[in-house]
């Protein structure tokens, strides 16, 4: 069984580019998830927004491993850049809000009960 900290929910935002490593943004998610903490995943672009769903995948993969939901909206988000390439220093992207259900509750899985011989 798995212990999670209990703590006042702290939200930690993950900036994602095409260059991210999905596997090592996955890792980072579940630590915080763990933590308790709610993470966004921010992303401008169609190849920041792939690497961010496949690194959603991995996250509830290893989340419902050791019995936790993963809760995940996509939400529209305006982002002020630094540096703009394009002259437009305010660009429309994706936040993912990734949660855990029920502050981590144990989910049973019903996998097998919906297949009929």
């Amino acid at each position: 069984m798995m212990t999670l900290i209990n703590k006042e929910c702290k939200i930690t935002t993950l900036p994602v580019s095409k260059n991210t490593k999905a596997t090592l943004l996955a890792t980072a998610s579940v630590n915080y998830l763990k933590s308790g903490n709610v993470v966004y995943l921010d992303c401008i672009g169609v190849a920041a927004n792939y690497i961010a769903t496949k690194a959603i995948i991995l996250i509830n993969s290893q989340l419902f491993i050791r019995g936790l939901k993963l809760m995940y909206t996509p939400i529209f988000q305006d982002f002020e850049l630094k540096e703009p390439t394009d002259g437009k220093s305010i660009k429309t992207g994706i936040r993912w809000v990734l949660t855990l259900d029920n502050n981590g509750s144990m989910v049973i899985s019903d996998f097998g009960k919906d297949v009929q011989n």
